[in-house]
This record gives structure tokens, sequence and C-alpha cells, in this order.
């Protein structure tokens, strides 16, 4: 009776352990609340082809040229786009906490 009362107590310790969640540490911190965080500029994708230039921001599919924001898209490239409301220029970044620099030649 003594063995079944230990057997009875290890089964039930190991119930509550297989109940815990586990986490990846490896796993980026926006996969955790399962949405995608987007950049704090707003831009969001840039997609670019011969044939047109399009950049997603706010979550809208924005052509080149289209107004967006109360300004017009006024360019598009690799992880930038630029709008232009009254003359002046937005540059909206991708990647707005990367700063590029560029590397000094040491020759």
């Amino acid at each position: 009776m003594a063995l079944s009362a230990a057997a009875l107590a290890c089964a039930l310790a190991q119930a509550g352990a297989r109940a815990q969640a586990l986490s990846d540490p490896m796993r980026p911190p926006e996969a955790s609340r399962g949405v995608a965080q987007p950049s704090s500029s707003g831009l969001q994708a840039v997609i670019t082809s011969p044939a047109r230039k399009l950049a997603m921001i706010d979550g809208a599919v924005v052509p080149l040229g289209a107004p967006v924001r109360g300004a017009t898209l006024e360019g598009v490239s690799d992880s930038v786009a630029v709008l232009k409301k009254n003359g002046e220029r937005d540059v909206l970044l991708m990647h707005p906490q990367i700063d590029k620099k560029r590397r000094s030649d040491a020759r």
C-alpha cells in the first residue's frame, strides 16, 4: 500500500510539471504577442519593379503618386518612402531604429 501511495504522489507531481508552458528564448519579442509590430514611421513594406513602385504605409498599399496621410507618395526605394505635402518632404524609414553609417576607409 505504501508503494502505491508513493507512485500516486509522483504521478500527481508530474502532472503539474507537464502543464507548464515553455518559452522559446530565441523567439523575437513581437512574435510572442502573435502580431508583428509596424515600424514607428508607419512604413511597413516597399515593393519595387520596373513597372511600378508601391509602399505599405499604416497598413494600406499606396502606389507612387497616390495620396496618403494628407500628402502624396513621391518616391520609393529599398527601405524608404518619401511623402510630399505643401512643398515639404517627409521621409519614412522602414527601420528607423537602425542608424546606418558609412565605413571609413582605413588605408
